[in-house]
């Protein structure tokens, strides 16, 4: 039995290994990643999705041989009897390798490992093209949407599913937040990207009521009230920077599957508010905002404001620590394997 993992990856560092990759995902017939039995990701970046990568490639490992492809690639599997198909569909181009392979015959079962959402279910609706062929779904989403997922367009999909928590190397997260700016004078955080699922657009309505702005790191389009940082490598000095300047973490998702800027900002100390859409609710280290109610919202911008700094360092504590116990890789790893194991062997 053969496991075969689709996920994203990276190309070899060599010349060849980089014209290899390139030549793989336009289509021709070479693996983008070399050997795909013994792909060295020790080096590769710690952040989603290749961390996510590296560990599920190592765990898998644990049940027999695995092969690695690259989810853009377009290469043909051909299973031999027993094995397995796991890995992240491609939107919306039957041609890439895991939308190819789960449409094919000759696997015992075939796995879909994908974040998935409701609040805009467009984004995840190509999924429903291959979930008839699909023995299980393992869903990378936060435990609002599995909450509430029956009562979605989707409801048709939870029967298959299995959720799954994002996660982090919290080694690679060090706590940089320890002290605040004084009440009244704090700033907030955004990181992420301007799609509508993100919500950006809500933050710049609600700093516009406030009469202030948000820093928002990774700003790909302007938006009013939100002071536009380019994406920038959030490590060393430039993230020690960003905790003086920055005080609470915000994230308004609107259907954000299970976001991993949450886990980080609350990793590197920083007091974190968000919409339940964000993929997180009642969990108590986490202050909730409303994808509707301005004035909600505004009462949670002046509590963070005004709160004495033992009480938000407290919280801090706290945040960090429910990172550390619930989102690591052991857990989202162990949650992989239970599922994978139930169809190794005759």
């Amino acid at each position: 039995m053969t496991t075969h993992f689709v996920y994203s990856t990276m190309p070899g560092t060599t010349p060849l290994g980089r014209l290899r990759g390139k030549a793989s995902r336009a289509g021709v017939p070479l693996s983008y990643v070399g050997d795909r039995e013994r792909v060295d990701t020790a080096s590769w970046p710690f952040r989603a999705p290749l961390s996510i990568t590296h560990h599920l490639f190592q765990a898998l490992k644990t049940l027999g041989p695995v092969r690695l492809y690259d989810w853009k690639e377009r290469t043909r599997i051909r299973p031999e009897p027993g094995d397995i198909l796991i890995g992240h569909p491609y939107p919306r181009d039957p041609g890439r390798v895991w939308n190819r392979a789960c449409l094919a015959e000759g696997f015992k079962v075939r796995i879909a490992l994908t974040p998935v959402h409701h609040g805009m279910p467009e984004i995840c609706l190509d999924l429903d093209r291959y979930l008839p062929r699909c023995d299980r779904l393992l869903g990378i989403t936060g435990p609002y949407w599995w909450d509430t997922w029956e009562q979605s367009a989707l409801a048709h999909w939870k029967p298959k599913m299995t959720p799954v928590d994002m996660a982090i190397d919290v080694a690679h997260y060090p706590r940089v937040k320890r002290r605040f700016n004084p009440p009244g004078q704090r700033r907030f955080l955004f990181i992420g990207n301007g799609e509508p699922y993100k919500g950006a657009h809500l933050l710049s309505i609600l700093f516009g009521r406030a009469g202030t702005s948000c820093v928002w790191v990774g700003a790909d389009r302007d938006f009013e009230h939100l002071d536009p940082r380019p994406a920038m490598t959030l490590a060393g000095a430039p993230l020690e920077r960003l905790a003086g300047e920055c005080d609470v973490f915000l994230t308004m998702g609107v259907s954000d599957a299970n976001a991993t800027t949450i886990l980080e900002a609350m990793a590197w100390g920083f007091p974190v508010a968000c919409t339940p859409q964000s993929g997180y609710h009642r969990i108590d280290e986490l202050a909730m905002l409303s994808t509707t109610d301005m004035r909600h919202n505004l009462a949670v911008l002046e509590r963070f404001q005004r709160a004495p700094e033992a009480e938000l360092l407290a919280l801090a504590d706290r945040a960090r620590s429910l990172v550390e116990r619930r989102y690591g890789f052991d857990r989202m790893c162990d949650t992989v394997l239970a599922e994978v194991s139930k169809h190794v062997g005759p």
